[in-house]
Parts: C-alpha cells; sequence; structure tokens
C-alpha cells in the first residue's frame, strides 16, 4: 500500500505536527514527582524514530488524585524544559494529558473526590465534592496548563474518558448531584466546560488545548452522544483545538487495551462517530501495529491522527524503518500486555515482552548497541528459541561472529508449539521477526544440530551461551503439594500442553480435565484447544481463581467470556488427587469432601524441568559461559527475551 496520507504533516492550532503517528498518553511509571532520566530517554527514543506527536502520560494536577507525573506546582517546570531540549531536536511534538482521577485513584490522603458517593470497581468510596473543591480543581488544571507551557511543551489535553473525574460528572450512573453540575446533560458536562474555559484562559489561544473523550462500554453511563454533545460545545467556544476519542472506562478495563484476541481498529465502531462529528483534528486508537493499518483509517476519513502506542513500545524506529523502506525490520507488538499494561497493573514499571530495552534506552536500545564498539569474538548460542534467537540477534547486532545451533529443523522452541493455540497466533509473529533479523545480520544457523559438550568443546568459541529451554517434567508435582504423588499419572491419556499442540487429535471422548498449577496463558490455551476440539472442559487449579498470573494482563477476561459460552466448569484452590481410566479425583486443598470429574483426556499445565546438562557439565570449564531463559529457570517468554538482549549486550 503506498503510504500517501501518514507522512503528511498536519496543524493542530498553531502548532504543525510532521505526520499523521501519535503516541497517545500512557502509563510508564519512568517518573515520580520528576521526569527521570529514564522517562527522557524512552521518549527520545520514540522522537528519533520518527514519532509525530507524544502525549505525555497522565499528570496529576492537584494532591486529591496522585499519578506518577505530578504537576501540583512549579517544580515540575525545569523537568519539562531538560525533556523538550532532549525531544526538540527531533521533530516529534509533545502535550501533556492533564488528569484528576476522583474516584478511582485517590490523593495524598487517602480520600477520592467525585461527583457523587458511588463506589469505584476499584475498590474505593469517594466523597461527593463541594464547590469549593470543584473551584479548586478548576483553578489546578489551568495552573497545571500553564507551566506546561512555561515548561516548552506545545500543548495540553484535558482526560475528559475513561471514566475518570470528568467521565463522573458526565455519568448519569455516577452523578446523582441535583446542584448546577448534576441532572441534565449540560450540568453534567459543565465541570468540563469550566475546566476548559480555564484552562483557554490562562494559556491563551496560541497554545493547544485538546480533550480525550469515551463512551462506556456498560448498560449505562456516557453513551456516544454525550461525548458529541461535548464535542459540539466546546467547538462553539473555541475552547479546543483537537479531540481525542478512544473507548471504554473501568467497567470494563479491557476495551481501554485490548488484547491478541482483539481485531485491529477494535474501537472505531464506537469512537469513529464520535470523532465524525467534530470539523477539527481528530486523533484515534484501536490496536494498530503497521503504518499500512494507519494508513487505511486515514484514507477513509475516519479521523486525520492515528494512535499506535505499543506498536511504538515494540519498535521506537516503527516509523523511521517503514519511511526508509525496511518494514519488515519493525519489531513487532503482539499485544499480549504482558510487559506494558501487565507490569503497571502488578504496580511495577512498564515494560514489553518483545523489547527488553523499554525503560533502558540507554543501555540496551538496539542502537546504542550496534554503535558501541567491541572487540569482535566467536559467539556460540546453544538453542534456537525466544532467549537463542535474541541472543545471537544482539550478539550479531554488536558485531560478534555468531552461531546459533538448534537441534530441531526450526526456530521458536516451545513458543513456536505454542503459536498453534486458539489466540495465541501472534506470538508467532516475534518468532518469525526474530529468524528473519538473525538470518539478515548474517548469523551462522544450524538448524537439526545437536550439541553435546564436546562439540561445543570443539567450536572453540570465545563465549557459550546455553538456550536450551525446559521440558514439561509430567512426574504430577504439584506445587501445593509436593510431598503427594499423582495416582495414574502415566497413562496415555495424560498430556502436557506440547503433546496436545502437536499430536494429531484423536477419538478423545467428551470430557477433558486441565489442571493448572502454574496460573499463566498455558492454561488458557489448553482450554482453548480443548474446546476447539468440542470438549468440555474442567480446570482444576490451586489458585483462588482462574490464571492468576495474567489477570494483570486483562487476558482472563476475553478467556472467560469465551469459555462462558461452551461447557467449561472452573474448580479453584483444590489438588488433583488421582487421574482414572474415565474420571479424576478433585481434592479441595482448604478441607472437604473430594469430588469425582469426567475426564478422557487429562491436560497437566505443571511447572517445567530446565535443560541446563550442557550447562552443568561445562560450568568452571570454559571462561565465558552463560544459561539463559528457561534453561536457567522455567518461567516465560519476557523473562527469556530480556535474558538474552542483557547477556548478548554485556560481551566485551
Amino acid at each position: 500500500m503506498s503510504l500517501c496520507h501518514v507522512f503528511e504533516p498536519i496543524r493542530i492550532g498553531s502548532v504543525e505536527i510532521p505526520n499523521r503517528i501519535v503516541r497517545t498518553a500512557h502509563g510508564t511509571h519512568f517518573s515520580q514527582d520528576s521526569l527521570t532520566d529514564e522517562f527522557i530517554a524512552y521518549h527520545e527514543a520514540r522522537a528519533r524514530g520518527g514519532c509525530g506527536l507524544s502525549i505525555l502520560e497522565i499528570a496529576s494536577v492537584h494532591p486529591s488524585s496522585v499519578g506518577t507525573v505530578r504537576n501540583f506546582d512549579d517544580a515540575i517546570i525545569p523537568h519539562y524544559r531538560r525533556l523538550m531540549e532532549a525531544i526538540r531536536p527531533h521533530g516529534m511534538k509533545i502535550f501533556q494529558q492533564l488528569h484528576h482521577g476522583g474516584a478511582h485513584f485517590p490523593g495524598l490522603d487517602g480520600l477520592g473526590w467525585s461527583a457523587s458517593d458511588i463506589p469505584s470497581p476499584l475498590g474505593f468510596v469517594p466523597r461527593p465534592m463541594r464547590q469549593e473543591d470543584i473551584d479548586t480543581l478548576i483553578e489546578a488544571f489551568a495552573a497545571a496548563a500553564l507551566r506546561c507551557r512555561e515548561g516548552g511543551l506545545e500543548g495540553v489535553e484535558i482526560h475528559g474518558a475513561h471514566g475518570y473525574i470528568f467521565h463522573q460528572f458526565l455519568s448519569p450512573v455516577l452523578n446523582r448531584r441535583t446542584d448546577a453540575y448534576g441532572g441534565s446533560l449540560e450540568n453534567r458536562m459543565r465541570l468540563l466546560m469550566d475546566t476548559a474555559r480555564a484552562v483557554r484562559k490562562r494559556v491563551g489561544q496560541d497554545f493547544v488545548v485538546g480533550v480525550r473523550l469515551s463512551a462506556t462500554e456498560a448498560p449505562e453511563g456516557v453513551k456516544a452522544q454525550d461525548n458529541v454533545a461535548l464535542i459540539h460545545a466546546l467547538e462553539a467556544e473555541g475552547l479546543i483545538d483537537y479531540v481525542n476519542v478512544s473507548l471504554g472506562d473501568y467497567y470494563r478495563p479491557l476495551s481501554m487495551n485490548a488484547t491478541m484476541e482483539t481485531p485491529t481498529g477494535y474501537e472505531l465502531p464506537s469512537a469513529g462517530p464520535i470523532a465524525a462529528t467534530s470539523t477539527l483534528p481528530r486523533i484515534v486508537a484501536g490496536r494498530f501495529r503497521t503504518l499500512e493499518e494507519a494508513e487505511q483509517v486515514l484514507r477513509e476519513g475516519t479521523a486525520d491522527l492515528i494512535s499506535m502506542v505499543r506498536a511504538q513500545i515494540a519498535d521506537p524506529d516503527l516509523v523511521r524503518k517503514t519511511k526508509e523502506g525496511h518494514p519488515e525490520q519493525v519489531r513487532p507488538c503482539i499485544a499480549c500486555n504482558q510487559g506494558c499494561i501487565g507490569q503497571l497493573n502488578r504496580g511495577g514499571r512498564m515494560g514489553c515482552l518483545v523489547n527488553p530495552a523499554v525503560g533502558f534506552e540507554r543501555q540496551l536500545d538496539d542502537n546504542v548497541i550496534a554503535a558501541t564498539p567491541v572487540v569482535k569474538r566467536k559467539v556460540l548460542v546453544v538453542g534456537g528459541g525466544p532467549a537463542g534467537m535474541e541472543a545471537a540477534r544482539v550478539a550479531a547486532l554488536a558485531g560478534h561472529a555468531v552461531i546459533l545451533a538448534e537441534a530441531m529443523p526450526g526456530l521458536g522452541g516451545a513458543a513456536a508449539v505454542a503459536r498453534k493455540a486458539p489466540y495465541l497466533h501472534m506470538v508467532g509473529d516475534i518468532l518469525t521477526w526474530l529468524e528473519q533479523e538473525v538470518y539478515r545480520l548474517g548469523v551462522d544457523v544450524r538448524l537439526n544440530s545437536y550439541f553435546s559438550a564436546d562439540d561445543i568443546r570443539g567450536e572453540g568459541a570465545d563465549v557459550v551461551i546455553i538456550a536450551t529451554g525446559s521440558e514439561p517434567r509430567m512426574d504430577g508435582m504439584q506445587a501445593s503439594a509436593p510431598w503427594a504423588s499423582l495416582v495414574g499419572v502415566h497413562q496415555p491419556h495424560v498430556l502436557s500442553t506440547i503433546d496436545l499442540l502437536t499430536a494429531a487429535p484423536a477419538a478423545q471422548g467428551r470430557h477433558a480435565l486441565v489442571l493448572d498449577d502454574v496460573g499463566h496463558v498455558e492454561a488458557i490455551a489448553a482450554v482453548d484447544t480443548l474446546m476447539a476440539r468440542g470438549m468440555a472442559v474442567t480446570l482444576v487449579t490451586r489458585h483462588p481463581m482462574m490464571t492468576p498470573y495474567v489477570q494483570s494482563t486483562l487476558r482472563t477476561t476475553p478467556a472467560l467470556e469465551r469459555f462462558g459460552k461452551q461447557e467449561f466448569r472452573l474448580i479453584t484452590r483444590a489438588l488433583l488427587a488421582e487421574i482414572g481410566q474415565v474420571d479424576c479425583v478433585v481434592r479441595p486443598l482448604d478441607g472437604g469432601a473430594e469430588q469425582y470429574v469426567p475426564a478422557d483426556v487429562v491436560v497437566l499445565v505443571t511447572y517445567n524441568r530446565s535443560r541446563r546438562d550442557l550447562f552443568d557439565e561445562l560450568r568452571g570449564e570454559l571462561p565465558a559461559l552463560h544459561v539463559i531463559g528457561d534453561a536457567a529457570s522455567p518461567r516465560d517468554m519476557l523473562a527469556a527475551i530480556a535474558e538474552g538482549r542483557r547477556v548478548a549486550a554485556s560481551l566485551e
């Protein structure tokens, strides 16, 4: 597809944006009170990579709602100036999203503000705002906007979406007020309108002011027509220069950050008609990954700018690589949410499964590695899964001579099996990219090559990296009761997920049981696979809920929605005690009666065992020997790729 729209500049108010690609506001947790070096380096890498506009993550405007960027006083101004010194030479424009979380994010005193005392789904009960609170909040937004201007930023965005304070006032469900801020739509719009008036008056007409809006997917609440009315009112008074329309709120968080199960452009059916009513530049989002996808939306006239956040987390050089004619070199986002949304929801810093340099751009970015002089060494990587391919890729990028030995006829390791599961096909995108890059960078790839310790010794490499992965242990070991033996574990109808996904489906009966001892996405993949074969599935887990370690990635919800449409049963806080030929004995961990569950097929999702024999045999013998990924300890792809990157980048 010819990219005739993506690279066109566009004017928003007084600011010219060099192209149509935007990074809308998203949390990083790289900052606390100030804009740290990591925060600046993260944004600078995307500026260098060609992004046209970035809207910085939510800046709290008042101590009554606290975020990771705090625009409470003038202390933020020099930090903004330092950021702009780094960004300005690259041409990317910077706006700041201004925010108050209302009921969802209490302030320093632990109390939340909102229109009414309706509890938040996040577990807080706010107090209804008094008039003095409203006056304080309006002034706080205006003062924060002026600090952005004085700090050298080009604009601000008022966050009126996703269930935060303005959404709470706009919603007829959450706003039960009887004063001038409740009741009619005009009254419910009043807080945002008054805030926009105050912001515009404070910063003037030559500074960009925008608004982000969204409709809820809840049965009641803020609807499309409310957003349309708000846009018309804001435009009529000249209060905004652009609109940024997305989808959802905390009543269905998945809508705000959809996973790989969700199609590209999923927000457009809601956001598109709202955006269409505006006469100003319009931004939309929707899990877009390529500039071709963005181009299509621009051609259709649905929007004027396209948000591509996770795509540019995965590859900061997405725009530059595509513009230079190398879209195949763009590292793909696989929408797993594991490093970005998942780590944030667990209270950590944002990361990325496919790009371990996120948050460490000054040490681990590809451009830094390629530009750092090294003494060329012969590097042997044994094992061609994600960890091994990333190690080989980065070592070659750094200028070393690299051999990648893989025992199987193809690269990918266990991840190449995982991609066969329903809804996990996008895992294959990063495997394909790693394989292409390994070959492009001149790695000597040796398939069908099982390396013994003697083979490694004979290769005479300066550096050896063991990335041989792990394997299902299939002995019935369960973490909740490692002393207990699982009776019947060695029967032919007891499978690992590797068996399930690689063996040709046989006559497997009607009922299946999945034992999930791990709590990650592997169990979801097993259930999906069995259901795709028409089986009724019972999932037994020691955890108090299904797959707790993917809950933070928002992938549990769509799985439960799928499972609920078929024959599915969930048994939590339980141990699999015995496997029979047609049923299993399930024992509650917290006491109570055992139960028999029908099972013609049993799939064990238990912790793997590392294949580390080579490392153990060679340890102490070779001067530069490393073990990475599952060979070091069975975990997941995020850990595997990160270790491959870090070990290869550390070679002198």
